[in-house]
């Protein structure tokens, strides 16, 4: 696989962990707004995640095109090593990418489970989880 793809996806997945630092940076201020019941700021944080959470769409959508724009083999080896699913040998620099791919990916399950939090305190039976469990 060329360098510069992989070098490219490794730039990527260092902003994402950069944009997935400041989402659980900013979950943390709401669950402590959330904890003295201060509506406003609950808001306020709410409002403020969604860009960075919409940077984080955008950052998954730039590493599935490179991925659909390489050959099939090629595709394969990279999708697997940003979904964790690689097998662990290649380049150096492959290495590092599926290091920081499960960085990324570990943070992100934080994120989520500390969202889960709050959105059930939140919102309880009306709440995101709570409905989707319902319906799953």
């Amino acid at each position: 696989m060329d360098e510069k793809v992989i070098a490219a996806a490794v730039a990527t997945e260092r902003k994402r962990y950069t944009v997935l630092t400041e989402v659980m940076e900013i979950t943390k201020e709401l669950s402590d707004a959330f904890q003295r019941q201060d509506q406003v700021s609950v808001r306020l944080f709410l409002s403020m995640r969604q860009e960075p959470i919409n940077q984080l769409r955008e950052y998954q959508a730039i590493q599935r095109k490179r991925c659909a724009s390489l050959p099939d083999e090629e595709s394969e080896v990279l999708w697997k090593v940003l979904t964790g699913e690689g097998s662990g040998d290649g380049s150096e620099q492959l290495k590092a990418l599926e290091k920081l791919a499960g960085q990324n990916r570990n943070l992100l399950e934080r994120v989520q489970e500390a969202d889960r939090q709050i959105s059930m305190k939140l919102g309880g039976k009306k709440s995101y989880y709570t409905q989707r469990k319902e319906r799953g």
